[in-house]
């Protein structure tokens, strides 16, 4: 115990030094992502806009250029023009000396003086241009200057940015190490509140014992004193009669002596051989017992019901002076109801005390889990308010002694499988898992496909043509009956519990929010005889029912949803027991995927048991007694004599 704490103590030391080294370099890696997201844009846009600025003054030194070309056509051929016109002008003149020349010759150089001054203008209009062309070149020139340099600054950003990338990664690492870290830390501390919890049942068990042993000791001692002054009156008495002959009583009293030692070690060890013969036969009755009680059920075919009560934990705040005593005959309970003030007598197929251990109870239900290696479809589900302990029996924690039904099942079926070798037996087994949250059914196990992705199949609840439900689309993995079968449930209970929807309540912190359903199919085939078996074992996790004010569901609106449908569900499985008992002629089965799944099980095909799972403390009395009142009405069902599936191939 004191190495768990210290291991435990560890551990959360070494989870607060993760978490206080992890957020600071969070928070550096985000702010310098942050910094150079903002640079890398800044600088994206000066890039852009200079390129944009040198795209223009490109456009508008061609524009230029194709004007002054345009001009400078224009002026030569102006030019040509005048030249043509001088010369025609000086034979005209020459010749004849007509007015009409002349007038011409002067429009002509009035249209070249003109066009002189236009091309004045064009060509200062080009020189401006020019100059414009050289500023927005050197421009261009600064422009490519600043881009080399900011492509220098992004590639700088670019390496920043990578050696972030391997811090970020390093710190990933470090928070898989972490969570690695509080999923042990978890399981260590579940293990050390269970085992806690168990001890300090057996404890007061113990104490118990001890006071009432301490009473019938003292009763004993009272009983042995009175009974030693009354011998010692006697022996005074018969000392003064005998005074006169003491020689020879003496003598007498000598060999009696001799002869009651002799008498009395022959009875001691015949009360010996006694108490072994009764112990040897107290131990065949009790097996004989539940032997005889397992085939009166079977045939009656009647759900049994057991009842466990878990024993206090830390957050009961409550550690004694529970409203539930078991008697010791281990088929009776009495819970006192407060509000009401009366005692309430309930009477099952088995009662457990708070402390009995995950052994203790697997050994009463082992018979029956053990049946489907006979070929009978087998069904135990548990029942009863969130917080009562109903995963911690069917899954419970760790390899050692806190695991639960469901893991222990498995190992038992194994080794009976292997046994079953000897006698011409080979079985193949595959295992499936799947929950119902909010009437929807999710698969717990995809990603332990051969592609190892998860996906969200779709799954429904089909017959087959013999009539029998099974679930289509749900995963199956083969498990290995000869070697490391114990080792791949160890992987799959692991990914389905990561799988499975829980969240934190006000009445467990770890609160199944679905209905989860453990499925083992077994098929077996005997060389010998030719006999084919097919066996099925359902173990099914119910979620808790629970009241909405003291839950605290009512206030997130997922939450209440959950609540309500978890409800819902429970309410369903009620209305089938209650048309069962009746002997209603329409069972409601498929009023909820639940009673649908478990139609086969609670039809007089299979057997069931419900095991009714309590909370100790005084103030979840009422829903003890609702879940007992239930398991009542449950424990009247007659399914009927359950159907062996076998068959045999012809030699």
């Amino acid at each position: 115990m004191e190495r768990m704490k210290q291991r435990v103590e560890q551990l959360e030391k070494e989870k607060m030094e993760l978490s206080m080294s992890k957020a600071p370099l969070e928070a550096r890696f985000r702010q310098k992502e942050d910094l150079w997201q903002k640079d890398r844009i800044s600088l994206m846009d000066q890039i852009e806009g200079a390129k944009a600025s040198l795209r223009e003054a490109d456009e508008k030194y061609c524009d230029l250029k194709a004007q002054h070309e345009t001009a400078t056509e224009e002026v030569i051929h102006l030019r040509h023009e005048v030249r043509k016109a001088s010369s025609s002008t000086r034979i005209a003149t020459g010749g004849s000396g007509s007015a009409a020349a002349a007038s011409n010759n002067d429009s002509l150089w009035g249209r070249q003086l003109q066009n002189d001054r236009d091309l004045s203008e064009m060509k200062e209009k080009l020189r401006t241009a020019e100059e414009e062309i050289s500023g927005i070149r050197l421009a261009k020139v600064s422009l490519e200057k600043e881009l080399h340099a900011t492509r220098i600054e992004l590639r700088c950003l670019e390496r920043n940015y990578d050696e972030l990338k391997v811090e970020y990664d390093d710190i990933a690492a470090h928070t898989s190490e972490n969570n690695e870290a509080e999923i042990k830390l978890e399981v260590l501390t579940e293990e050390h509140t269970a085992t806690t919890a168990a001890l300090n049942a057996v404890y007061a068990d113990l104490d118990a014992t001890k006071a009432r042993a301490d009473a019938a000791m003292k009763e004993k001692a009272e009983s042995h004193k009175k009974e030693i002054e009354q011998l010692q009156f006697d022996l005074s008495v018969i000392k003064t009669r005998a005074s006169k002959v003491q020689i020879d009583v003496d003598a007498a009293n000598l060999s009696i002596e001799g002869e009651d030692d002799a008498v009395l070690r022959a009875r001691i060890e015949e009360r010996d051989r006694r108490i072994a013969e009764l112990e040897s036969g107290l131990l065949k009755g009790e097996q004989l017992r539940r032997q005889m009680h397992n085939a009166i059920q079977e045939l009656r075919g009647n759900i049994r019901v057991y009842v466990r009560t878990r024993p206090f934990l830390p957050g009961d705040k409550q550690t004694d002076d529970s409203p539930i005593d078991v008697t010791p005959d281990g088929e009776s309970l009495t819970i006192i109801d407060r509000r009401r003030g009366n005692p309430l007598d309930f009477k099952f197929d088995k009662v457990f005390p708070p402390s009995a251990g995950q052994e203790f109870v697997f050994d009463e239900v082992s018979d029956f889990i053990q049946s489907a290696l006979d070929g009978y479809h087998v069904c135990l589900f548990s029942y009863g308010q969130t917080g009562s302990g109903k995963t911690h029996t069917m899954q419970g924690c760790g390899n050692g002694p806190m695991r639960g039904i469901i893991p222990r099942a498995v190992s038992k079926i194994l080794d009976q499988a292997r046994a079953m070798n000897k006698q011409k037996w080979k079985f193949t087994l595959t295992a499936s898992f799947l929950e119902i949250y909010n009437e929807n059914l999710n698969d717990l196990l995809t990603s332990m496909e051969p592609s190892g992705e998860k996906t969200n199949k779709k799954l429904s609840i089909k017959r087959n043509r013999e009539g029998k439900s099974y679930v289509d689309g749900l995963t199956k993995i083969p498990i290995d009956v000869a070697l490391t079968g114990m080792d791949q449930l160890e992987a799959l209970m692991g990914v389905a519990a990561r799988s499975r929807s829980v969240a934190s309540t006000k009445m467990n912190s770890q609160s199944s929010r679905s209905h989860s359903v453990f499925m083992l199919h077994l098929n077996g085939y005997n060389d010998d005889s030719g006999a084919i078996v097919s066996g099925a074992l359902n173990l099914c996790d119910l979620a808790g029912s629970e009241r909405l004010d003291r839950s605290g569901a009512g206030a997130d609106a997922k939450r209440l949803k959950e609540t309500q449908s978890i409800n819902k569900s429970l309410s369903c499985l009620g209305d089938v027991f209650n048309a069962l008992a009746t002997g209603a002629s329409h069972i409601p089965y498929r009023n909820s995927k639940l009673t649908y799944l478990l139609q086969d099980c609670l039809s007089g095909d299979g057997k069931a048991l419900m095991f009714v799972n309590l909370s100790p403390t005084t103030a979840s009395c009422g829903e003890s007694v609702c879940s007992l009142r239930f398991a009542q009405r449950v424990n009247q069902v007659e399914l009927g004599k359950a159907t062996k599936h076998v068959q045999y191939n012809k030699h």
